[in-house]
């Protein structure tokens, strides 16, 4: 009878201590993981070098750094149904028109058909070069899915600032134009760069159907 207990006692405390184990295990993975997160969407680093560009100007013509050489670029990613790209379309006609005597070059990115875009701009004047990325490339390198969001070149083409439009202010171009990083807010990036992408290219499909050239 003793030997039974004896026994069963051994089990008792064999299985205590697998289960012990286990969560010992458990938890060691839990703390691996936490110290091993997934990577973060993230924007072009500042100090990047002139990044590859995918666009053409509503003339058709294509853009291209070396147009873009020696001066500083400003460039605005937005889209015709955003409500913030909108409102922002005053500020950045203002700062256009105080920086227009300075080597500044604004460009306002899209993704939309360029018929659907002519006829957007018919209510809506933009000062800036409109630029269309019909395959979504200058977008994907950019990361720029939060739209909108302001990339700024120095003369030099390397990376000096990510913003809001909210947040471009003549200080702001004037510390580009010195060849400095201006001290302003940085641009968040989207969290979900990959469904961003395909509602980008959902809509961009629907609207190319509508708009036939």
């Amino acid at each position: 009878m003793r030997s039974h207990s004896l026994i069963a006692m051994l089990l008792v405390t064999g299985t205590v201590a697998l289960s012990n184990l286990t969560s010992v295990h458990s938890i060691e993975a839990v703390a691996n993981h936490q110290e091993n997160p997934i990577a973060q969407p993230s924007l072009l680093k500042i100090g990047t070098e002139r990044p590859e560009l995918s666009l053409q100007l509503l003339s058709g013509a294509p853009v291209t750094w070396k147009d873009l050489q020696g001066r500083v670029v400003v460039m605005d990613f937005w889209a015709t149904w955003c409500p913030p790209c909108i409102e922002s379309i005053p500020r950045l006609n203002e700062l256009h028109t105080k920086f227009e005597k300075e080597k500044i070059t604004f460009l306002s990115v899209t993704y939309e058909p360029p018929l659907y875009v002519k006829e957007f701009l018919k209510e809506h004047t933009m000062a800036a070069e409109v630029a269309i990325d019909d395959s979504l490339n200058t977008f994907k390198t950019f990361q720029a899915w939060g739209i909108p969001v302001i990339f700024i070149f120095d003369s030099q083409g390397k990376l000096v600032a990510t913003l809001h439009p909210n947040n471009l202010t003549p200080e702001v171009l004037s510390s580009a134009l010195r060849g400095e990083i201006p001290k302003v807010k940085p641009a968040v990036p989207w969290s979900d760069p990959a469904g961003a992408e395909n509602y980008f290219r959902k809509l961009q499909l629907e609207l190319k159907e509508k708009y036939k050239q």
